[in-house]
């Protein structure tokens, strides 16, 4: 008995006569195709050889249905044996003889206008990237892996290629970043976002370093670019505030710091940057509550208790200021500057002996410094201590800055002091 009954459909218009494609048969090329569509290419083989057999086992079988399939299948023979030539090819590094392969096989399917290749030409597109990216040619890698993407964008592995000779760059120059090689650097970071145009911390890494060179116009065009790509990249805001304030846009460079906070409302620098904008604005009671808000966020923030001190000083706030900073005594938060704050502060509220202890103090972090000269010996003059202050009047004296406010201190202490 037949395995399986042929149908037969007579056409009524005119004396033609076609026969029933084989059921079984078809649906059995069926599952070859979507098994290539899939690129599992010894399934589909295999299921080829099913349907043929199946189509040839009838007796009235038509041989035209059995040479349609007999050509796909050798079109799978033909790319299946050279994307195999191919991995033979790049196993043993004859990266010439992988890409020729490649190259060959993507032809022939192109060849074929049919999207069930599309799977085998975007892995063909894969291996061909990856004999140039043992030759470490990575542009041409990239090209390559670009290819496999486009004809299979749900593939991560394609897209992790990509990225990972992306990562490389961004490595290699982190590396040279860190030596002060800034010239092989930049290179780096150029490759990096020459192979992913999107990439926001390629563009971030070669703003710094356009900054470095003084080219504040590259610069802006390369933050701008890494928030562009990832708008959400609050570094790259912050980057960009800098360089407005650094240009003396403190208006742009609020709104910087302003959308750097926005993305992360616990980064403390950018509080502290647009406090000091703030203060260039003339915005005092604005850069004092950044300030404040820097510091809640960070307790050992030297940098926003020195500007704190600056400004309640200059407000002649100087309770305020032996307020937040006499705390800070002894700890590694306390700075030169604010040492020489809160002895500004002592003196002024006429606790001598606490400004010259924070006056030395300064003066041990940073010897010679004029401004903390000039405290100590406010706080000594007061003492009585008439010659140790002459001293360092005189010493802060040396500083052009301090010579005029010192030579008054030492006239008070010498030649007027008898009038």
């Amino acid at each position: 008995m037949k395995r399986l009954m042929v149908l037969t459909i007579v056409f009524m218009a005119g004396f033609g006569v076609a026969r029933a494609e084989n059921a079984e048969g078809q649906a059995l090329i069926k599952q070859a195709r979507q098994a290539i569509a899939e690129l599992r290419l010894s399934d589909a083989d295999a299921k080829y050889k099913e349907a043929i057999d199946v189509i040839e086992q009838e007796l009235d079988y038509d041989e035209a249905e059995s040479k349609a399939a007999r050509d796909e299948w050798k079109r799978l023979q033909s790319i299946t044996q050279l994307l195999a030539d191919g991995s033979r090819s790049l196993e043993r590094q004859d990266y010439a003889d992988a890409g020729k392969r490649y190259a060959e096989a993507i032809q022939t399917m192109t060849s074929y206008n049919d999207t069930i290749w599309d799977r085998a030409m975007a892995e063909a597109y894969y291996q061909w990237g990856m004999t140039f990216y043992r030759k470490d040619n990575t542009s041409e890698a990239a090209a390559k892996f670009r290819e496999a993407i486009a004809k299979a964008p749900d593939q991560d592995n394609y897209s992790k290629a990509l990225y990972n000779i992306v990562v490389t760059h961004y490595n290699d120059g982190l590396k040279y970043y860190r030596r002060r090689d800034f010239r092989s650097a930049r290179l780096e970071y150029e490759q990096s976002v020459a192979v992913d145009p999107t990439f926001a911390k390629g563009y971030y890494m070669l703003a710094l370093i356009a900054k470095m060179d003084n080219d504040a116009d590259k610069a802006m065009d390369y933050y701008e670019k890494a928030i562009d790509n990832d708008p959400q990249y609050y570094i790259a805001w912050f980057g960009l505030g800098k360089l407005y304030a650094d240009l003396g846009r403190m208006t742009k460079a609020v709104d910087a710091f302003a959308r750097t906070i926005a993305i992360n409302p616990t980064y403390q620098k950018a509080y502290f940057e647009r406090g000091q904008a703030y203060l260039s604005l003339k915005e005092k009671s604005k850069a004092i509550a950044d300030f404040q808000m820097a510091l809640s966020l960070d307790d050992e923030y030297t940098l926003a208790y020195e500007a704190l001190g600056l400004v309640y000083n200059e407000d002649h706030n100087y309770e305020e200021t032996i307020r937040l900073l006499s705390p800070t005594k002894g700890t590694k938060t306390a700075s030169y500057k604010t040492c020489y704050y809160l002895g500004q502060a002592y003196n002024e509220t006429k606790n001598f002996e606490e400004a010259l202890r924070c006056a030395t103090n300064s003066l041990t972090q940073k010897s010679g410094w004029a401004p903390a000269l000039f405290e100590k010996g406010r706080a000594l003059a007061a003492m009585n201590q008439k010659t140790e202050a002459i001293a360092a009047f005189k010493q802060a004296a040396k500083d052009s800055r301090w010579k005029s406010a010192a030579e008054y201190e030492i006239n008070l202490l010498t030649k007027w002091a008898d009038r």
